[in-house]
């Protein structure tokens, strides 16, 4: 088992199908801003306007995980997702109340805590993920990268981007019958740098139609990196 890859066989078609709805979901939410201008309420127009962007926040992230584990697959067994909406939007609006309390200083908790909820959800097989990162932890790794990327005007942002991305990987573990697999990542600094300016040249040469097939780029570089 030991050396055994990930496979991710999403497709840019599909997720081009997904961008296309994304794009209608903000458009009518942006839509309401001009309606309410219109009717003479600008101010109820923004409010609601950044309330539906924080509505739809956590059924982005229910649909995406759902298609992102039903494309992924470990010596050709598939995952699948078992989390409930409905849990997941407790967990989401708890944590953006104590996010807004604490002027965003609780956003790193809340980052873990839905990670926390979802992975837990994620069954191959007859196996179970399990996840045991911890909220104080990640604060720490986003505040240092903050520091010295704001310190060396930008460059140790690639840095930055491996430590959390191997953060969120290297926290990961596949249990069944109380035996844990642990997960390791491959990623590095330069194969990000590679990968975003890649992504980057894509996005510009497309005008931005290319955006499906960045994400697909994206998860390939990352999933074809983690072993265990």
């Amino acid at each position: 088992f030991m050396g055994s890859r990930f496979t991710f066989h999403g497709t840019g078609v599909e997720m081009f199908k997904g961008f296309i709805k994304a794009i209608l979901v903000f458009g009518l939410i942006y839509g309401q801003i001009f309606l309410f201008m219109y009717l003479g309420y600008p101010v109820i127009g923004f409010i609601l306007f950044y309330f539906g962007l924080i509505g739809v926040i956590p059924l982005a992230i229910h649909g995406s995980i759902k298609y992102r584990m039903s494309r992924t697959s470990w010596r050709g067994i598939h995952f699948g997702y078992r989390g409930k909406l409905k849990t997941l939007l407790k967990i989401y609006f708890r944590d953006i109340f104590f996010t807004v309390i604490t002027f965003g200083i609780y956003g790193a908790w809340l980052t873990i805590n839905l990670r926390n909820y979802t992975l837990s959800n994620v069954r191959v097989g007859n196996l179970q993920l399990s996840y045991n990162g911890k909220g104080g932890e990640y604060f720490v790794i986003l505040f240092i990268g903050y520091i010295l990327t704001y310190i060396t005007l930008g460059i140790y942002s690639f840095w930055w981007m491996k430590d959390i991305y191997n953060y969120y990987i290297e926290k990961l573990s596949i249990v069944q019958d109380d035996k844990k697999m642990a997960f390791k990542s491959s990623i590095t600094a330069w194969g990000l740098f590679q990968l975003l300016v890649g992504n980057f040249l894509i996005i510009i040469f497309t005008a931005g139609i290319g955006a499906p097939w960045v994400t697909v780029r994206t998860y390939k570089y990352i999933l074809n990196n983690i072993i265990f």
